[in-house]
């Protein structure tokens, strides 16, 4: 537009001694508009359609200030007579002052220069500097501009960047989380190393593509040191501290499970003994137990005493939020019936991917198909938060069917009921399955007694 304006305005109002540097105003527009069409026609359309890379902006923007400064130079020459070459080589003392106090800056130009060549990251990397961690928010000509996990802007220079050591992490990289925990001497190395895989590989964020890994790391005054080193996305330190809160938090719940605790750093001249997971006060007492299992309908059936039996076998386990109670395709031999939190079911599609079908709350049961059939889990279930169950295994339920028949008859007709309700095949349960129930479980009960 500018071009065109001044190439069709008459030059009749204009001074003779400005109408040169009008003439040569109009070439210079026309020079720069060509560069212009030129970038776009050799780099952005051509790395538009995939013929070739696109080269990075601060070469390009370079490269364009470099070919418009030469035109500049000739058109000028050429034009309004002014040797701009003769002017500079002139000043040779004025540039030698001027690069000595642009030192520091021309450094950090050169250095903009060969991150953006070498391309040792991008935008959208986490990268750590001379103690500087963050992802990468752009790449100027003389700084890098990293955000801290506090939401904050640092500003690098691009000469500390390009010189100092360079760690880097990608937005699909997998990630090395590693960390150590101590752990009671009542519980053997190889018992800690199989707990602490146990819960790390049931993790949902937990990469299984990346062995996870735990190393016995010291024999501490109060404790045994565990170092742990596991896989997941996300390099940010907000993402490392969330999956390593959310394993320790679980390691918690699984010793108190397996009737262990984390020690404390303190020094004792007695032999200490550990509580059972029975003793802690949170959990329900035998009172408890036999009114929840009451209310349980595959119980419902039994008389008091026989409810105290089982009531006295059956446990209380406690999980806490993300754990994997069980998993779909293992093997097993209990019930679980909830009594506080809530719990999620997931079911695996055909290439792998879990999918939820149901939320389970307090009072509700699951399992009982493998308890009564020996048949491997149908689902995995996972806590949404802290939870407390009470767990009913086969060798708990097996003294009462031993010698009682109808009372074996009646559970399998109950545990058919149940299997035809949650299938939706309510019409086609008949008496033929209830037998084949009945017979199956006599089998898997007597088998138990050898």
């Amino acid at each position: 537009m500018a071009w065109f304006l001044s190439s069709s305005l008459p030059l009749v109002w204009l001074p003779e001694a400005l109408r040169p540097w009008w003439s040569t105003s109009s070439v210079l527009l026309i020079s720069y508009a060509l560069i212009s069409l030129g970038e776009w026609a050799f780099l952005e359309l051509p790395a538009a359609l995939g013929l070739w890379a696109k080269p990075p902006k601060i070469l390009r923007d370079l490269g364009i200030l470099a070919v418009g400064a030469a035109l500049t130079v000739v058109v000028l020459q050429q034009q309004a007579r002014i040797n701009l070459v003769g002017l500079v080589t002139t000043s040779a003392v004025l540039t030698a002052v001027i690069g000595l106090a642009a030192q520091e800056t021309l450094k950090d130009l050169f250095a903009g220069i060969t991150l953006q060549i070498d391309n040792p990251f991008r935008e959208g990397d986490w990268i750590e500097v001379d103690g500087f961690k963050g992802f990468v928010v752009s790449l100027t000509l003389m700084n890098t501009i990293v955000k801290g996990m506090d939401g904050s802007l640092q500003v690098l220079p691009n000469s500390k960047v390009a010189s100092d050591v360079l760690k880097r992490f990608g937005p699909n990289d997998p990630v090395g989380n590693r960390f150590s925990l101590g752990l009671d001497y009542a519980l053997s190395p190889a018992q800690a190393r199989q707990l602490l895989l146990q819960v790390v590989r049931q993790h949902p964020r937990v990469l299984s593509s990346e062995e996870s890994r735990v190393w016995v790391g010291a024999y501490a005054e109060s404790a045994i040191t565990y170092e742990l080193m596991v896989w997941h996305l996300g390099a940010g330190e907000a993402s490392r501290l969330q999956i390593r809160s959310e394993l320790l938090e679980q390691f918690w719940f699984a010793l108190q499970r397996a009737g262990h605790s984390i020690p404390y750093p303190v020094r004792e001249l007695r032999r200490k003994r550990q509580a059972s997971a029975d003793a802690d006060p949170s959990l329900t007492s035998l009172e408890q137990r036999q009114r929840l299992l009451r209310s349980n309908h595959l119980f419902a059936l039994l008389g008091e005493e026989q409810l105290s039996t089982l009531a006295s076998l059956s446990l209380t386990r406690r999980f806490g939020p993300g754990e994997t109670i069980v998993r779909e395709g293992d093997a097993g031999d209990s019930l679980y019936q909830l009594v506080q939190g809530q719990v999620e079911v997931l079911k695996a599609n055909a290439d792998g991917s879990p999918t939820s079908v149901a939320r389970l709350g307090a009072g509700e049961i699951f399992g009982e198909m493998t308890l009564c059939l020996d048949a491997p889990r149908s689902a995995t279930v996972r806590t949404l938060e802290e939870c407390l169950l009470l767990e009913v295994s086969r060798a708990a339920l097996q003294p009462l069917l031993a010698d009682d028949t109808a009372l074996l008859e009646e559970l399998a007709g109950l545990v058919n009921a149940r299997r035809a309700q949650l299938e939706r095949l309510e019409n086609e349960a008949t008496p033929l399955h209830d037998k084949q129930l009945f017979e199956r479980m006599r089998e898997l009960f007597s088998s138990l007694l050898g």
